[in-house]
């Protein structure tokens, strides 16, 4: 069973049963969404299936690369498996070098809950190059060592709920124990799928100009609660 949502913005404590937390990377922990949206633009023109940014964001915020892979595909027939990965992390990587940055506030979050005893760990659609990557210049790394789960790890990326349950199990928690935090619907479904609590997320930047509705579509995906700041998750942590 669900857990009952609270009213959206309440921002209440965290729930009882809630024994580990369970971290999206890109738009929750690193401020990356708009730098990896917008090459993906670029990216997909390279291989003649042009979107605009905004449908690029539509339709692969919190996915995995088989999904731009797989469009690809649909699109021209051309099978990009093998070139994909390289061409799009030569040029965000290079962006990444200068261009990412932590969330705001997120060494805080981690800290309420290392003060409270409860583990954490990354689930993230991003693959481990990325994610490494993503930790070596952030210097997130040392918070999550031993614990940072890829999609690389199975078979079926979000929305399918197959990745936090992996990473409940390997932690040893009861999905009803875990709490997820993301900012795409993907995420959220997923979570909602694998019988997880979830807190959306809607202050990265992919969000300027547009909290007001993402916030409402991660509502409508099943998150129990929605903010915009980790100031606010930091103060409903540590209640």
């Amino acid at each position: 069973m669900q857990p009952t949502s609270p009213s959206i913005g309440s921002y209440t404590e965290l729930p009882a049963p809630i024994k580990a937390v369970l971290f999206d990377c890109d738009g929750v922990l690193v401020n990356s969404e708009p730098i990896s949206l917008s090459t993906l633009v670029d990216v997909l023109a390279h291989f003649g299936a042009s979107l605009s940014g905004e449908e690029v964001a539509r339709l692969f915020t919190g996915r995995s690369s088989a999904a731009p892979i797989q469009y690809i595909f649909d699109q021209t027939g051309r099978d990009v498996n093998a070139e994909f990965k390289p061409y799009f992390y030569d040029k965000l990587f290079a962006r990444y070098e200068s261009e990412l940055r932590k969330i705001d506030g997120i060494d805080g979050v981690l800290t309420a809950l290392k003060t409270r005893d409860i583990p954490f760990c990354i689930s993230s659609s991003s693959s481990v190059q990325r994610l490494e990557t993503t930790m070596r210049l952030t210097g997130l790394g040392p918070w999550f060592k031993g614990r940072i789960y890829s999609a690389d790890f199975v078979k079926n990326g979000k929305p399918a709920p197959d990745l936090f349950l992996y990473a409940a199990q390997d932690m040893g928690f009861a999905p009803e124990n875990c709490l997820v935090v993301e900012d795409s619907v993907a995420g959220a479904q997923a979570a909602i799928a694998a019988g997880m609590t979830c807190w959306g997320f809607v202050g990265g930047g992919h969000y300027d100009g547009s909290r007001d509705s993402a916030r409402q579509r991660l509502i409508d995906a099943g998150a129990h609660q929605v903010f915009t700041t980790m100031a606010d998750m930091k103060t409903a942590i540590s209640v």
